[in-house]
Order: structure tokens, then C-alpha cells, then sequence
């Protein structure tokens, strides 16, 4: 709708100015109709009482001969109709005025054709007329000039259409000033809105307490704004991850190419060891790219629905594939309880085969790994410990950092294998313990906490 203004304070005010124009118009027009139609009835209920002495009334119109009474035309032998009294009797026989009592109008008044109420317009004149036949065969009509009604009635309107302007144009005036109050909020917001941009880290939107819909849409935009900001810096993570990452296999892989190249009579054995070699980067290379999109995605929250998972079941699953990776290795699981948590079945299971992998490679050559699954209370644990060297004290909580791997470690990988164990604690509301193992070597514990069973052992739904 193009007519309608820009601005809301303008769509406002020109809606409750429309408003109150109506309803004062309205009320205005309801009262002056009800005043008319009263002064008009009162008129009609004279005009029937005169009427009522019908007979009377025209005994002494003959008697006077159609003059007024008394010497100076002041006299009041006439039921009160005198003339100058804007009231005016006539009585009709064979179509003319045989005799007439009261005021003399301006103009000639047309004979009545029927009894019954009538209306005369006339030189500018309006007369109410009552018309009633009597019993000799004559038509007695009683007669009101009502032009003071017509006048009242036009004053009465003008009178309302000023008021309803008045009221439209302070109305207009005060709510133009009033929506200016109620619209700060939304101005605040707007200008904190400006005030943001894609370098901005730290600021929000101003924090509404008033209006409650305000308050409730400040809350929702920072709600939305800390989530793009997540989402924002993520992606900005993930890039410089990549781009840092990347750039050591990526350079190896050209360096063989360009070998490969320059010399097409290399040996077969030093050409196999050179492809060998670029396979082993592209596998790094999705290796990395694979974590920092799990990470990535973790970073801005771009998770499923929660559900119950079955934590020994999921166990038992990435154990045995765990054994097919690593031959070498003896896996050993203990699950002392059945636990369930709420979360993600394939986040947890990321965790777990991380935890199983990183103690595999890190420990002994054809070594050990012991998993357990217990329950405390409410929080369900998973403990992973290998035989190998361990990590000292003071580098266990940096080993959670990303592209993080130990200064003596003979293993490939990316560094990113504990971070996202970490990660995914965090995800489910738990938290990744590193600690020396029993045996010597590292023992990591994944602490969930665990779902509550009914007593039918029934789960509860899921979040």
C-alpha cells in the first residue's frame, strides 16, 4: 500500500488520529440525530395535542374570521397561538382557507391532500404540519414553523465537526510526541544495529527492559547475533586451520609431482616410494580436513536432535572395529553397568574411537588398551589408558589444544584427536580428565552425565 506512510510513528499516529476522527465523529453525529429526532418529536406531540381539540378549535376560528385577537394582535383567545408565536391554524374547506389563527408566513402554503403529518419547505421557510379532518366535512391543520430546529440542527454539526477536528489535531499532536517515548527502544536498537558490523567482536544490541515485546525481540537479535558470531568465527577458524594446515602436505605433494615430472625415467622403486608418499599426505590431508569440519560444525552448534544413547552398546561397536584398525593392539573393555546418556550417537562415537585410536598409536607397538565403563551417581564415565610413555603433568591440559601432538610421538596424525574428545564433552555438558595410567601411560576420562531411569525402567524422552 503505497499511501500509507513510511515511518511506524507516522503509521501510528495517523492510525489512532483515524481512530478517534471515527468514534468522536461517530459519537458526535449519534448525539446530534438523537437531539433533532427529540426536538422534532416534541414538535409532532404539540402539533397532536393542538390537533386533539379539533372541534373547539374550529368553532372559534370561525367566530374570529380569520383575524387575530384582541385589539393589538397580542390577544390569547386562541388555545395559545398567537401570532408571532411561529405557530400557525388554518382550517380548509372546498379546497381554500376559510379561516386562519397564528403566524403569517411568508409565502402562500400549499392545502393539504391528506390528514396526517407533512413537511413545507417554502421561501426558505420549513413548517410542520398536522392535518385532521373533523366531523362537518372540513380539515382542521395545525402548523409549526421548525426553522429554529433546522438552525439547531445545523449548529449542532458544525459544532461536532469542529470538536472533531480539534480532537483529530491534538490527538495527532500528542501521540506524534507520546510514540516518540514509546519508539526510543526501537531507536536504541536500530542505532546499536548500525553500530555493528562484520570486524565488530564484542558488542551487541543495547539490552531492553520496556516494553516486554521489545525486551523479547533485544533478547531474541543478541540471541541471534551471539549465534552468527559463533558461526562467523568458526568459519574464520576453520579457514586459518586450514590454510596453516595444509600448506606442509599440500607443498610435499607438489614437490613429488614436480619430481615425477623432471625425471620420467626414475627408478621403479624410488617412483613407488614417492607415490607412497603422496598417498600418505592426501590421507593426512582428508584426515584434517575431516576434523576441522567436525570441529567446525561443533563451534556453531550445527547439531542433531538429542537422543538416548546406549553407551555400552556404543562401546562394544567401536572396540571391535578398533581391533580390526589396529591388530597389533589388545583391546580389554569392562562396562560394570548399562548407562544412558542424551546426546549425539555420532559425536560420542567420534569421541570414543578418537580415544581408542590416540591410545593405539601412542602406546606400546603391540601393546594394551583398557576400557571401562562405569557409573557414579549421575555421571557415567569412560576410561581409555594405554602403556606407552604417558605425557607429563604439565603438558596434559595443553595437549587439548588443536594441532597439539607430544614432542617424542613416532605417530602421524593432525593433532586433532584429543581436541575433539574435548569438544564433544564440552557438546554433552561433561568434561575429558588426562591422567597417567596405572601402567605408566596416559589414561583419559570421558565424564557424561548420565540419564536417570524411572522405576517401570522406562528412559525419560529426550531433550
Amino acid at each position: 500500500m503505497r499511501w500509507l506512510p513510511r515511518s511506524l510513528r507516522s503509521r501510528i499516529t495517523a492510525a489512532v488520529v483515524l481512530l478517534v476522527t471515527v468514534v468522536v465523529g461517530l459519537a458526535g453525529l449519534v448525539i446530534v440525530v438523537r437531539i433533532d429526532h427529540r426536538d422534532r418529536t416534541d414538535v409532532d406531540r404539540q402539533l397532536a395535542a393542538r390537533a386533539e381539540k379539533g372541534d373547539q378549535d374550529a368553532d372559534k376560528l370561525r367566530d374570529q374570521g380569520g383575524h387575530p385577537s384582541g385589539d393589538d394582535g397580542t390577544g390569547d383567545d386562541y388555545g395559545g397561538l398567537l401570532a408571532g408565536s411561529q405557530s400557525l391554524v388554518r382550517l380548509v374547506s372546498g379546497g381554500k382557507v376559510i379561516a386562519q389563527h397564528g403566524e403569517t408566513p411568508t409565502a402562500p402554503l400549499p392545502l393539504p391532500a391528506r390528514d396526517g403529518y407533512r413537511t413545507i419547505d417554502t421561501d426558505g421557510q420549513t413548517w410542520r404540519s398536522l392535518t385532521r379532518s373533523l366531523s362537518t366535512g372540513e380539515r382542521l391543520e395545525v402548523l409549526q414553523d421548525i426553522d429554529p430546529i433546522e438552525r439547531r440542527l445545523a449548529d449542532n454539526t458544525a459544532i461536532v465537526a469542529a470538536v472533531t477536528l480539534l480532537a483529530a489535531l491534538a490527538t495527532a499532536g500528542g501521540v506524534w510526541l507520546l510514540t516518540r517515548i514509546i519508539l526510543q527502544p526501537l531507536e536504541r536498537l536500530r542505532t546499536g544495529a548500525l553500530a555493528i558490523s562484520a570486524d565488530t567482536a564484542g558488542p551487541q544490541l543495547p539490552a531492553v527492559t520496556r516494553p516486554q515485546e521489545v525486551a523479547d525481540l533485544s533478547r531474541a537479535l543478541n540471541g541471534m547475533l551471539d549465534q552468527l558470531r559463533v558461526s562467523m568465527d568458526s568459519t574464520r577458524r576453520f579457514t586459518a586451520d586450514a590454510g596453516h594446515e595444509l600448506r606442509t602436505p599440500l607443498t610435499s605433494i607438489g614437490v613429488t609431482l614436480e619430481t615425477l615430472q623432471r625425471n620420467p625415467d626414475l627408478p621403479a622403486p624410488q617412483r613407488a616410494r614417492a607415490l607412497e608418499a603422496m598417498s600418505a599426505e592426501h590421507r593426512r590431508i582428508t584426515a584434517l580436513l575431516t576434523g576441522l569440519q567436525t570441529l567446525a560444525r561443533g563451534d556453531a552448534h550445527a547439531l542433531p536432535e538429542r537422543a538416548p544413547v546406549a553407551l555400552a552398546e556404543l562401546l562394544e561397536a567401536a572396540v571391535t572395529h578398533a581391533a580390526h584398525r589396529h591388530p597389533a593392539i589388545t583391546y580389554r573393555l569392562t562396562a560394570d553397568s548399562p548407562a544412558t546418556v542424551h546426546g549425539w550417537p555420532v559425536g560420542l562415537r567420534l569421541a570414543v574411537d578418537n580415544l581408542l585410536d590416540n591410545a593405539a598409536l601412542h602406546g606400546r607397538p603391540d601393546g594394551t588398551v583398557e576400557v571401562r565403563l562405569d557409573r557414579a551417581a549421575d555421571t557415567v564415565r569412560i576410561t581409555v589408558g594405554d602403556d606407552g610413555p604417558g605425557i607429563p603433568a604439565d603438558r596434559q591440559q595443553a595437549m587439548k589444544a588443536r594441532f597439539t601432538r607430544g614432542a617424542r610421538t613416532r605417530s602421524p596424525g593432525s593433532g586433532l584427536g584429543l581436541a575433539l574428545v574435548d569438544q564433544q564433552a564440552h557438546l554433552h555438558h561433561g568434561t575429558l580428565h588426562l591422567a597417567p595410567g596405572p601402567t605408566g601411560g596416559l589414561e583419559a576420562t570421558l565424564s557424561l552425565p548420565s540419564t536417570p531411569e524411572d522405576e517401570s525402567g522406562e528412559r525419560p524422552a529426550p531433550d
